[in-house]
């Protein structure tokens, strides 16, 4: 089969052009090519939950997962690029796919070892030193663990037999080197927590050194006062493609560059 052939974008932080001063005003993006083989690529969806605790966070997530993100899947399938859920370690451990790579750290997790500096209460914020953070209200904790536990994966983008589904990165990784996958595209929530920084996540998987695309209309942040939610989501492309931690498409130009490979694996 041919290769993908997409050109991701960055940010740099470099005026467009040499003869304008060097001041952000003039930074824009870049585009750099890359051909990737179906068969060495993989798309991570990171916590597509059907049951998220945040009315308007999750209404824009449902609507990303069955507008956008389904169709892709449909696209990843017909050309073997694998499919990989990653909804969280409780929700993962719901779906029998989770156990084909699942080792010891994950079947038996170690117990967590404690630091002798700082002391154990001011390291977890206990006892005198519980106001070094805000605490969530108790009168809202009812409604979260009611979530977490009959959370699953939105019905729009549910695992098919052929689909992996992992736990952690470690999990994720003995995935990519049994199967040669070196490219990594991304979507899922939300854009300024669990994508980046799970330990399947962004950050965690380039710094194991594999290629990481984000799909950055398939997913969204959570906002907050003065913040809104697509101001939170830009705010983390930008991070993410000006250090070079990942690139980003859309799925309308990950499906452009995947027609011509579906329409010649028809013809074969």
């Amino acid at each position: 089969m041919p290769n993908l052939e997409l050109n991701t974008r960055f940010l740099i932080h470099e005026p467009h052009s040499i003869d304008l001063p060097y001041r952000e005003e003039h930074f824009g993006f870049k585009y750099a090519p890359v051909s990737i083989p179906p068969s060495q690529a993989a798309i991570v969806l990171v916590d597509c939950w059907d049951e998220p605790t945040i009315e308007s966070h999750g209404e824009r997530s449902a609507q990303i997962c069955r507008d956008l993100m389904r169709p892709l899947l449909d696209v990843c399938r017909a050309l073997e690029i694998a499919v990989v859920h990653a909804p969280s370690p409780p929700v993962a451990q719901k779906f029998p796919q989770w156990l084909c790579y699942a080792g010891e750290s994950e079947l038996n997790p170690p117990s967590k070892s404690v630091a002798d500096w700082p002391p154990p209460d001011f390291a977890l914020r206990q006892g005198r030193w519980a106001n070094l953070e805000a605490h969530y209200g108790e009168e809202w904790l009812p409604l979260r663990r009611q979530h977490e536990e009959a959370r699953s994966i939105d019905e729009a983008v549910w695992p098919t037999g052929e689909d992996f589904v992992i736990a952690t990165g470690a999990q994720l990784h003995r995935l990519c080197r049994d199967k040669k996958i070196r490219y990594l595209f991304y979507a899922g929530f939300a854009a300024n927590y669990c994508v980046p920084h799970r330990d399947y996540g962004v950050f965690a998987m380039r710094e194991r050194g594999y290629c990481i695309i984000v799909l950055r209309d398939c997913t969204t942040s959570i906002g907050a006062p003065g913040l809104p939610h697509n101001f939170c989501t830009e705010e983390v492309l930008h991070h993410l493609e000006s250090r070079s931690l990942a690139g980003s498409i859309t799925a309308e130009e990950f499906t452009a560059a995947a027609e011509p490979l579906m329409a010649a694996a028809e013809t074969d």
